[in-house]
């Protein structure tokens, strides 16, 4: 069974006996063939059940897929035809199905169905990075919502707020399903209306009553978000929750993104869509090495602590936008630059150094996919002045200094770009110092791995 479809209906359609127990729905808490697993891409069914799949497509009954064998052979109901295709011509078959069915046969180049025709994107495995991610997600943000596609238009929803709960969902997923995580649904109820009503994209609402039960969705349609009836479609009080979710695959920007592996670990799933922005920015990501050298400008600062920077990287993945913890959308670059990495030499301000909006050129220290974050150094990309001040000055000798500062306990003093050390106070001489002085500073002792040089100071 491959590439799976899936109708919606407004009511449940009649199930041949071949069909029970095939479906998600038919038994939401089962695991193994005959519960959630039976119907997804590549599922292997006897020949009775592709017959009664067969049936149920031609009645437009619901389920819908593409049956195929090993030897190339295929059948799919399309929207006026039934195409059946192999990899030889068979005019008996041809011929029989005139004459016993009455069938019109007539032969095309190729099936819009052709398994030949399929493109797929390489897609990013939910392995145990995935979940590692996933878990740390969780521990952030105190939930998030889990979306499992087990065929091409069907969805299944899920809200784990724990580490027990992850696991939990992680039982009852469909082989070779494709998950994606967004942000926690929202207990702001009004504001999600308000977004409802303005919404000009295609959107599912998600919902979760209060009774903890598994979310569930609809397509988001504007009159949804009135409050101005009996019954608000949206529903609000204690405990309810809801969110927004994106269906077009331009607008899908999930924290994380994967499809389930098979047990050997390979990614077999043929999902046949349109590569999003996080498929995109993973890619990029994994194609990002640590010593790589990249440019960017810097868009943003935390105080004492870095700034970001928007690496210039493919437009279509690197510049992409995601979810924040209020559900809005904003750029979020790559790059984070953290203090201790900006320069070698001393500074008092941020803006001395990574101002908004300047170039900078840096080394990449490390990538976290799960965070999808680039790690950067600056002052990787430069000699390490410490090493280069020990080799050159032996202990005892007498070089000039200038104070940069005083402290309760001595002077500071810079011997060189980059390299300052202390002149404790009981190496002073009588007399005060002010920033700037120039004065001649004896080497007492250094620690390069601690960064610390002793110093006194002559006459």
């Amino acid at each position: 069974m491959a590439r799976g479809f899936f109708c919606f209906a407004d009511a449940p359609a009649p199930r041949a006996p071949e069909l029970r127990g095939l479906f998600p729905a038919d038994r939401p808490g089962a695991s193994g063939p005959a519960g959630p697993s039976g119907y997804h891409d590549g599922a292997r069914v006897p020949l009775a059940t592709g017959l009664a799949l067969l049936r149920s497509m031609l009645l437009r009954e619901g389920p819908w897929c593409r049956l195929h064998d090993e030897s190339g052979f295929f059948l799919h109901v399309g929207e006026r035809h039934l195409y059946i295709g192999g990899t030889r011509p068979n005019p008996e078959a041809a011929a029989h199905t005139r004459g016993v069915s009455g069938l019109t046969v007539e032969p095309v180049d190729r099936s819009p169905y052709d398994p030949a025709l399929d493109a797929y994107d390489p897609l990013p495995t939910a392995d145990g990075a995935f979940w590692t991610a996933l878990h740390r997600l969780v521990a952030e943000r105190g939930g998030v919502l889990v979306e499992e596609r087990y065929v091409a238009g069907a969805h299944r929803w899920y809200r784990p707020t724990t580490a027990a709960a992850i696991g939990r969902v992680r039982a009852r997923l469909t082989p070779r399903a494709r998950l994606a995580v967004w942000p926690d649904l929202d207990d702001d109820i009004e504001a999600v209306r308000a977004a409802v009503r303005r919404s000009e994209r295609l959107e599912l609402l998600v919902q979760q009553r209060p009774d903890g039960s598994s979310p569930w969705a609809r397509i988001a349609e504007p009159w949804l978000g009135r409050t101005d009836l009996a019954h608000p479609m949206i529903g609000a009080g204690a405990g309810c929750r809801t969110g927004l979710v994106p269906l077009a695959p331009a607008d899908r920007r999930p924290l994380l993104a994967g499809v389930l592996p098979d047990a050997d670990g390979v990614v077999r799933a043929r999902w046949r869509t349109d590569r999003t922005p996080a498929d995109a920015r993973r890619t990029l990501l994994g194609s990002l090495r640590t010593g790589d050298v990249v440019t960017g400008t810097v868009v943003s600062g935390l105080d004492d602590v870095g700034v970001h920077v928007d690496l210039d990287l493919d437009p279509e993945a690197g510049s992409e936008a995601g979810p924040g913890r209020d559900g809005g959308w904003g750029r979020r670059p790559f790059g984070f630059l953290r203090v201790p990495e900006m320069s070698w030499e001393h500074f008092d301000d941020l803006d001395e150094v990574a101002p908004l909006g300047r170039r900078i050129r840096a080394e990449i220290l490390d990538v976290d996919l799960g965070r999808e974050r680039v790690s950067l150094s600056v002052k990787a990309l430069h000699p390490d002045p410490w090493r280069a001040f020990a080799d050159t000055h032996p202990i005892g000798a007498t070089l000039p200094a200038t104070v940069t500062g005083t402290v309760p306990f001595g002077v500071v003093v810079r011997l060189a770009p980059g390299v300052e050390g202390l002149v404790h106070r009981s190496e002073l001489p009588e007399g005060t110092f002010a920033s700037g002085d120039e004065v001649r500073a004896t080497l007492l002792g250094m620690d390069l791995r601690r960064r610390r040089i002793s110093l006194g100071l002559d006459g």
